[in-house]
């Protein structure tokens, strides 16, 4: 084979190289055009209405009020024992962060189990992506209830 025929081989396969890459390009544009990312696999939940309907939730609020009490006596106490207004302010805050440590301590295991329900059911519904319905426009699949009834089955 000539040098020549062999230059005109090469360019022959390279355009139709290019020609292939330039027509997949294309149509693969023209499939995503026609085929939109849709917000089928965007779930949206109300995250204040799955905490509020969780089944311990009224448990750990008497809870709560229990410790509130109980720190707001301390706090008075502890207060009716300083004499200075600084100190006095001290003791009371400290209560208030103690109240706030207890707060934590007793609602960590219910958001736990909010964000295990939601995990559950995103992948039973196969969704890829969860956001709280308050920063959602348009779109997506509001699970809310489903996770509801995910917590309740796990009375």
């Amino acid at each position: 084979m000539s040098f020549k025929k062999l230059i005109l081989l090469a360019l022959s396969v390279t355009l139709l190289t290019t020609a292939l890459a330039v027509s997949a390009s294309a149509a693969k544009k023209s499939t995503a055009a026609a085929n939109p990312p849709t917000a089928d696999f965007v779930g949206i939940v109300d995250r204040g209405l799955i905490l509020d309907n969780h089944p311990k939730l009224n448990e750990i609020r008497q809870q709560l009020a229990n410790v509130a009490r109980q720190k707001e006596q301390e706090a008075k106490a502890a207060a009716d024992r300083e004499t200075d207004t600084a100190k006095k302010a001290q003791a009371v805050q400290a209560k208030r962060m103690e109240l706030a440590q207890e707060e934590q301590r007793l609602m960590a295991p219910i958001y736990q189990d909010c964000e295990q329900a939601v995990r559950e059911v995103a992948v039973k519904r196969k969704l890829t992506l969860v956001l709280d319905k308050f920063v959602v426009l348009i779109g997506g699949i509001d699970i809310t209830q489903d996770v509801i009834q995910q917590l309740s089955r796990k009375k």
